[in-house]
């Protein structure tokens, strides 16, 4: 996979929302979607832009229409996402996130014992 952009907020509600319909998608159904946010179109075409030039979305072109479709899945993203956040703050080792939340106070003991449980699964599993 390609070297993503980071999303904004916004951004990102905006992906949840074509991530969730599971179709292609028009600036006019967004905008029905998005109506309490009361956008523009120049304001939602400027976030579908935006997605496009971070490697979110594709754009294609029926008749006069635009049509939006992801260009990753959500869970792509998501592992996209794991990836960058425990390399830049954890040496890219889940150990050392683990190890902070534990030391933190995070996790508590049905936390831990769901961890070994699943992680005792995934050894029988291998």
């Amino acid at each position: 996979m390609n070297k993503l952009g980071r999303l904004s907020e916004t951004e990102l509600e905006v992906m949840e929302v074509i991530w969730n319909l599971s179709t292609a998608v028009t600036v006019n159904q967004l905008l029905d979607i998005f109506k309490s946010k009361d956008w523009k179109t120049s304001t939602l075409s400027t976030i579908l832009n935006r997605l496009i030039e971070k490697g979110f979305l594709t754009k294609s072109l029926n008749g006069k229409t635009n049509y939006y479709n992801p260009a990753l899945t959500f869970d792509e993203y998501k592992k996209y996402e794991t990836r960058s956040f425990l390399s830049r703050l954890y040496n890219g080792k889940a150990k050392n996130f683990i190890a902070a939340l534990v030391d933190d106070d995070e996790l508590n003991q049905e936390d831990i014992a769901e961890l070994k449980d699943w992680f005792a699964r995934k050894d029988e599993e291998q």
